[in-house]
């Protein structure tokens, strides 16, 4: 019962110190209490976007098995709206560049991890 409580405790800090690291939190420094609160919902908000999407895309990637491909993380979704949402005078980045990138990424990381759960499986053969 304790371990069980201590190890969901765990995984809802690790989700908050990535949310606050994704979105600026970890970096702000304010000197009210009306302005922390401020800052910490603003940037709360702004990683719901993020970690919908991701989710909503690792749903879909169970019905696309066919497809290797690892899920859009919360940060590679966020690197791509940076490039391709908005407007900058000065962006020198190709969005088709950015999501060919963002594909040739997600499948070397598909390519990696099934190839490591292919070495578990013949390390764990042999060991035995």
């Amino acid at each position: 019962m304790l371990v069980d409580v201590v190890g969901r405790r765990w995984r809802i800090e690790e989700d908050f110190q990535a949310a606050k690291g994704l979105t600026g939190l970890d970096q702000g420094q304010v000197t009210t209490w009306t302005s922390w609160r401020r800052w910490c919902l603003i940037s709360m908000i702004s990683y719901v976007l993020p970690a919908v999407i991701a989710g909503l895309e690792h749903r879909d990637s169970a019905e696309h098995a066919h497809v290797e491909l690892v899920p859009v993380s919360c940060r590679e979704l966020l690197k791509l709206l940076r490039i391709l949402v908005p407007a900058r005078p000065r962006q020198n980045i190709d969005p088709d560049h950015a999501l060919h990138r963002s594909h040739w990424r997600r499948r070397h990381q598909h390519r990696a991890a099934a190839c490591h759960r292919r070495w578990n499986e013949v390390t764990a053969v042999s060991v035995r």
